[in-house]
């Protein structure tokens, strides 16, 4: 199936897909929501404010009509729920970061075709009102970054989100910016709720995010973004995003078949 093009979707309805390291599907929009959650591996997925973060740990919902494109970060298995535009009301206007849990994801692949046939049809909505009442309470997870518009900064950033690994320091990176130090900085926080400081941080942590995902060593990855030890790393990564950097590589548990 062509995620990008296909806009007949049934309500509730899941689907494995794969996808290989690289991998981008282009602007595009469904008339229909989505649900989607990583069996394995991660992605990104942009829309024309924001770029998120998907890993086994969260799930992200885009509300029907969203402008958005995606791309794999590793071979992946990503599992999509299109979700009927009368029953996207109330999981929300904009996309969304969730925080995966066990009971969510039996709910996900309760809605896999095989899964689907064998029970009745006020069993299967039962099951698909529990799934929507879960994703409406469940909590965000701050693991989106914007990036800044302004002409003097778009190159700085996208340069910094692609590699952030390749300035030592914010001084480092800022040294090419069309504009003051102090100019830079209110801009940054203008447009993006960040002091550069702040948003390289936090592009530094997505991209940890991604590498763990991929199954690279917490020790390895933290080394790299920067950190002196694993530990202090650990520990500022629980303060972000509220569980530890190996949560992040793992897909709760979950009993139902496919």
């Amino acid at each position: 199936m062509d995620r990008a093009g296909n806009n007949t979707r049934p309500d509730f309805s899941g689907e494995l897909v794969r996808s290989l390291t690289g991998e981008v599907s282009d602007w595009h929009q469904h008339e229909f929501g989505q649900l989607v959650s990583a069996r394995k591996g991660s992605m990104l997925i942009g829309t024309r404010r924001r770029v998120l973060i998907l890993t086994p740990a969260m799930a992200i919902w885009i509300p029907p009509d969203a402008e958005h494109w995606s791309q794999s970060n590793a071979s992946n298995e990503m599992l999509y729920v299109d979700v009927d535009r009368s029953d996207a009301e109330g999981l929300g206007a904009d996309c969304r970061i969730i925080a995966m849990t066990p009971l969510i994801g039996e709910l996900m692949q309760a809605t896999l075709p095989t899964a689907r046939k064998n029970r009745s049809g006020a069993h299967q909505t039962a099951v698909d009102t529990l799934l929507r009442e879960e994703v409406c309470a469940a909590p965000d997870v701050p693991l989106s970054i914007i990036l800044p518009k302004d002409r003097r900064l778009a190159g700085l950033a996208r340069q910094a989100f692609e590699n952030p690994s390749a300035f030592a320091s914010v001084a480092d990176w800022l040294d090419s910016a069309a504009a003051s130090r102090k100019t830079v900085e209110r801009i940054f926080v203008s447009e993006t709720g960040m002091t550069p400081s702040k948003w390289l941080r936090h592009a530094r942590l997505m991209h940890a995010i991604i590498r763990l995902a991929a199954g690279e060593k917490v020790g390895t990855v933290a080394l790299d973004v920067g950190y002196d030890s694993p530990s202090a790393f650990s520990f500022m990564f629980r303060q972000l995003v509220g569980k530890s950097p190996r949560e992040f590589g793992r897909i709760p548990e979950t009993g139902l078949g496919e």
